[in-house]
Formats: structure tokens, sequence, C-alpha cells
């Protein structure tokens, strides 16, 4: 008794095949689906090349922006800010929290529109609430 040659589909389920032109078509598809997600691959990659992501002091008087990598690559105080005295660190570490966020909110949708499942709701869950909300406010004045 001979068997047939099987396969399993993306749903998990067992495939039968009866020809070898079947088999062959099954091969291709998953190449093809391969291709695709190397392309959105590729496209996320260029894309997140020169993401970066700005933030301020809950007063607005500090603003943070970070890099592509997530590093502090703008820090601006103006002479307000500096006489805050004792308060000055938190309002920096504010701006760049939030710019962080923000650079982290961006990646997270760039990813869901390319097709990276629960990314943007996971990252959304994981960024305290009052950064998310002061992240989604500063978006909202500038568009």
């Amino acid at each position: 008794m001979s068997e047939q040659p099987s396969g399993r589909t993306g749903s998990g389920s067992k495939r039968e095949f009866h020809h070898p032109d079947e088999v062959l078509a099954f091969v291709e598809g998953i190449r093809e689906s391969n291709r695709r997600a190397i392309g959105r691959y590729e496209q996320y990659v260029e894309q997140v090349g020169d993401l970066t992501g700005e933030g301020f002091s809950s007063d607005g008087t500090v603003r943070a922006e970070v890099d592509h990598d997530g590093i502090v690559a703008a820090l601006d105080i103006p002479d307000t800010a500096l006489r805050r005295g004792r308060y000055l660190a938190e309002m920096i570490l504010t701006a760049i929290r939030e710019a962080q966020a923000a650079r982290a909110l961006k990646l997270a949708e760039l990813g869901s529109a390319l097709g990276a499942g629960r990314t943007l709701e996971m990252v959304r869950e994981a960024i305290p609430e009052h950064v998310r909300d002061a992240v989604e406010q500063h978006r909202e004045r500038h568009r």
C-alpha cells in the first residue's frame, strides 16, 4: 500500500495530494506567501529607518527628540525651564519618556499596517496611560 504525500495547510489541517502538480502548487503557494512576508518586512525596515519621536514636559516647555534607535538626539530647555530648579529633572525625563513612547507607537502603527497583528494594541497597553494620552494630544495639535 503506497502512501499519498500530504502537507499541512496554513490552518494546521492535513491536506492530501493526489498528483505531483498539486504538491508543486502547494509549495509554490508557500513560496509566494514567503515572498509577500519578505516584501512587508523590507517595506517595514525602509520606513523604520528614519523614524523618530518627539515629547514634551507636562507644561510644554522642555522638548525631547529621540532618533531612529530611541536614543535622545535633541533636548530643548528654555531659560524659563532652567528656573524651575528641582523640577527640571522631572520635566526632562517626562519629555524623554514621551518621545520614546511616541516613537514606539509609530513603530507599532507601522507594524500593524504591514500585518503585524496585535502589535499596536500590546504597545499601547505597555505605555502608561498618562504618557499615551500626552503623546496623542501632541499628535492632534500637530496634525
